[in-house]
């Protein structure tokens, strides 16, 4: 049960593209808004339900925590911004690539914060991350932003996460409380102005936003439930099931761009990634 967690898991955030689609008339600040509000309210009933909201409370009460979360928080709203700004205006692609060029984010802070060496073969697969990265940047029009943003804010986000020792819905949940009055506050500026979506669009729009938490926890459920239950081996190579469907669904579904230069970056991205996984698998000498 623990793998078919993990595979649904990973096939439900790679699907997720499409659902963020069907918002593209709202403004990605404002879905930011939304997602985070509504993930509070639900992470906060999950909580009161689990009996977690002790932990949670406690997380406040250390100055070690707290800073840590609020950090956490941040990158993570830049995080989220990045994705849904990226799936709605036509940039799934760079989406995709941005979660492809996760692990060597966790490379990079392995070594300056663990000071783990960095072999051969690690060595070379970030050259060759390197290189795909590189030449979508001297080739396309505008540096890939979406990606490296998504790799960076993604990467720390996690290694930040591993470094805390909370609860999944306790560490979410003081996020989502740091976060949830900026959102309020932004809403209600949005209305002041007179460009908020909620409410304007009609109740299908209205319905799909206020899905936003559910369709944020439903994927945590599943993660928090198959990590305890798998390997983290097993788990690293699965990660890459979802942008795999995220590009599968830009290039065959939207049909966005995949011309020779992104077939040659991401070329260079996978063997890259290859190299990595087969470091991490393959039977270590003695």
């Amino acid at each position: 049960m623990g793998r078919l967690a993990a595979v649904s898991c990973y096939v439900y955030w790679g699907l997720i593209v499409v659902y963020w689609t069907w918002l593209d008339k709202v403004e990605s600040q404002e879905l930011l808004m939304h997602r985070v509000l509504w993930t509070f309210l639900i992470v906060l009933a999950i909580m009161a339900v689990r009996g977690s909201l002790k932990e949670y409370r406690q997380g406040f009460a250390s100055g070690r925590i707290f800073k840590a979360h609020l950090l956490g928080a941040i990158l993570l709203a830049l995080n989220w911004y990045l994705f849904v700004y990226g799936v709605t205006n036509d940039r799934i692609t760079d989406a995709s690539l941005g979660y492809f060029l996760c692990p060597f984010v966790s490379i990079f802070w392995g070594r300056v914060i663990e000071k783990e060496k960095l072999n051969k073969i690690q060595l070379l697969s970030i050259a060759m991350a390197v290189i795909g990265v590189s030449r979508l940047a001297l080739e396309l029009d505008d540096f890939p932003y979406i990606a490296t943003g998504i790799a960076l804010t993604w990467g720390t986000y996690s290694m930040l996460k591993k470094r805390v020792g909370l609860g999944v819905f306790s560490s979410l949940g003081m996020e989502m409380t740091i976060l949830a009055p900026f959102a309020v506050l932004a809403l209600f500026f949005y209305g002041q102005q007179g460009s908020l979506a909620w409410g304007t669009l009609g109740y299908r729009y209205d319905a799909l936003i206020a899905s936003t938490g559910i369709v944020t926890m439903i994927p945590l459920l599943l993660y928090s439930y198959a990590v305890k239950r798998v390997s983290l081996t097993t788990m690293g190579l699965l990660q890459y099931i979802m942008p795999t469907m995220a590009l599968g669904i830009a290039v065959f579904i939207f049909k966005e761009p995949f011309g020779p230069v992104r077939v040659f970056a991401f070329s260079f991205i996978w063997l890259a990634l290859a190299t990595y996984a087969w470091n991490g698998i393959r039977p270590k000498p003695g």
